[in-house]
């Protein structure tokens, strides 16, 4: 007995499977199961896991801390 799985998104109630050419004129049994949807949360990303950490106070002065940390370390020459 040959197994095969398809991978595919339903966008209609009209199939067209090529790979079952082999199956003509057999009797099969047709099986469709839904997968599970993939949980999108932030979390997963290092900047997710951090979020709980963040300082909304310090966020402007972060964007201009490496012009600022070369101004303290070389100054104007």
């Amino acid at each position: 007995m040959e197994t095969i799985k398809i991978n595919r998104k339903i966008d209609s109630t009209h199939l067209q499977i090529d790979e079952l050419s082999n199956w003509m004129g057999k009797e099969v049994d047709i099986i469709i199961k839904e997968k599970p949807s993939k949980p999108t949360s932030v979390k997963n990303t290092a900047a997710g896991l951090l979020s709980d950490f963040k300082n909304k106070t310090l966020i402007e002065t972060e964007k201009k801390g490496w012009a600022k940390a070369v101004r303290e370390k070389h100054g104007n020459r």
